[in-house]
């Protein structure tokens, strides 16, 4: 049983240290967009593997504290907002896990110090405690010359298309008109009247090309972002 463990912490720690390399390749200040959006993909996989990991510490000595859980949540919020912006401090060296739950042990102190300075809870009762932080959110807490809006966000993302996919899929004998320059346009806010002659296709085509694939379309952007 110990073994099984081992093995599965050791599996765990080689992908959370495959996602930091990789965040890693994508320096923040980046000028590239494509670079940008590749590191903010590889930082919010490990956002999400590191939330669903099993071994987050449950910082125990503070279970008696009245409010833990809206501590809990508060100081893991910012515990995700530090990994990003202290990604290039990780030192391979260490267990990736090891280097998250010292990072959140402070913020977890921090946090209780805080209220109880302030004397009052940090988080209202009513906070929905499963809680993913979002990549918008990491944006809004990263530094100013680091901050991107939504629709930057996700106009870096269509453009990298890590897979492919708004490129392969277009309309028929027209591969011109594929569904990363109709995504692009749209982000620029051109009409649909706009995109049909620039495309050189039928408004109702692209209309409905664009339509019927919505749905991939909104799967294959929750599957990086």
């Amino acid at each position: 049983m110990t073994n099984d463990f081992q093995h599965r912490d050791d599996a765990l720690n080689q992908e959370l240290q495959q996602l930091i390399n990789e965040a890693k390749q994508y320096p923040a200040d980046s000028k590239n967009p494509r670079d940008r959006a590749k590191r903010r993909i590889a930082l919010n996989k490990l956002i999400n593997a590191v939330r669903y990991s099993g071994r987050l510490s449950k910082q125990t000595q503070w279970l008696g504290l009245p409010n833990y859980e809206d501590y809990y949540n508060e100081a893991l919020q910012h515990t995700f907002i530090e990994i990003c912006q202290k990604i290039e401090q990780y030192n391979p060296q260490y267990l990736v896990m090891a280097w998250v739950n010292k990072i959140f042990s402070r913020r977890f102190y921090d946090v209780v110090k805080k209220d109880q300075k302030r004397g009052i809870t940090l988080l209202p009762k009513n906070q929905e405690k499963t809680y993913i932080l979002s990549l918008d959110e990491i944006n809004r807490d990263l530094p100013v010359e680091y901050g991107i809006s939504e629709e930057e966000q996700l106009k870096e993302f269509i453009e990298s298309d890590p897979e492919n996919f708004f490129t392969e899929e277009f309309i028929k004998e027209h591969p011109q008109a594929n569904l990363k320059t109709i995504l692009l346009l749209v982000l620029e806010g051109k009409q649909w009247k706009e995109i049909s002659k620039e495309l050189g296709v039928p408004l109702s085509t692209a209309f409905n090309f664009y339509q019927r694939r919505m749905r991939k379309i909104l799967t294959y952007l929750k599957k990086y972002i």
